[in-house]
């Protein structure tokens, strides 16, 4: 979106037009849009929830333009399949120190074969 706009100007795409690419636009490009891009019954249950309340998001006149355009704010929940996946910032499905761990394996090694 933000190419468009640095392209076509201010009016090239809107925010919601953005949002929708990413949705439904996004299960299209994968071919899937009987079970992806929008939340309809039927289709999967795949959900992420912003929070926009926040302090940092005080002023905002447009949610939807706060969730495009603005600094990412916290992910309050994220259900894939309709299972919870992500619940107030934090990845439920990950032992995260586990994951930092083996990364560092990984670097290490790359570094020693570079």
């Amino acid at each position: 979106m933000l190419f468009a706009r640095a392209v076509g100007g201010p009016t090239a795409l809107s925010v919601r037009d953005g949002l929708r690419l990413a949705t439904l636009g996004g299960a299209a490009v994968l071919g899937r849009t009987d079970e992806l891009g929008a939340v309809e019954v039927g289709k999967l249950a795949d959900l992420a929830l912003w929070r926009i309340d926040g302090p940092a998001h005080a002023d905002v006149a447009d949610p939807v333009a706060a969730l495009v355009l603005g600094a990412p704010p916290p992910l309050e929940l994220l259900l894939v399949d309709g299972r919870g996946v992500v619940e107030r910032d934090r990845v439920l499905t990950v032992d995260a120190d586990v994951l930092a761990r083996e990364a560092e394996a990984v670097h290490r090694d790359l570094l020693e074969k570079a």
